[in-house]
């Protein structure tokens, strides 16, 4: 992957806490090599996100991590939503690291690149999770095969250009020409 000239970006998440630890305690006494600020709002939430840069250089020595991570991300988000009932506003701080094996960029391209995977977590993640219960699955004994069927699903569905991917699986399930003629198979 890195040899064709692409880089991978990442976030760390709870399934790392050794990973996480070294990124908390590494980001605490280190000089960034950068930062930027921004602000979003829009629905009754208001978002600020502070992304600072670190290059990884020895702090990831002897782990796993060693050579394939060069730039340590933290960014650290102030979230407001107001309840229109109420007209309160109920404020979240969260702190997130991500990992990258590229290095040499701004900070406001970090940041570009990290608003731009929540477009696709939002755009397809949540219509998973929304329209197939992915998240709700009890699965355990080989997951990995149900979710490319709901791949395929998805996918069917996303060719197909059907606007709402809920009914779209609905209708699939109670008839099985609206499936062909989604894959084109029999055409009317």
């Amino acid at each position: 992957m890195i040899a064709s000239g692409n880089h991978l970006l990442t976030q760390v998440k709870g399934n790392q806490p050794s990973l996480r630890r070294k990124l908390e305690l590494g980001s605490a006494g280190r000089k960034p090599s950068g930062s930027a600020k921004s602000a979003t709002s829009g629905r009754n939430r208001w978002e600020t996100r502070e992304l600072t840069v670190f290059p990884a250089k020895a702090w990831l020595r002897g782990s796993p991590w060693d050579g394939l991570i060069k730039t340590v991300l933290r960014l650290e988000r102030t979230v407001c939503k107001r309840d229109p009932k109420t007209g309160l506003c109920r404020q979240t701080d969260e702190t997130v690291f991500w990992v990258s094996s590229a290095s040499g960029q701004t900070p406001e391209r970090w940041n570009e690149w990290i608003r731009g995977h929540w477009r696709i977590e939002n755009g397809s993640h949540y219509v998973r999770d929304a329209a197939f219960a992915e998240d709700a699955s009890r699965i355990r004994k080989n997951p990995d095969i149900v979710a490319r069927l709901r791949s395929f699903a998805y996918n069917t569905i996303r060719i197909a250009r059907c606007q709402n991917v809920r009914n779209a699986r609905w209708r699939a399930a109670l008839d099985i020409n609206f499936i062909l003629k989604m894959l084109r198979i029999a055409e009317n």
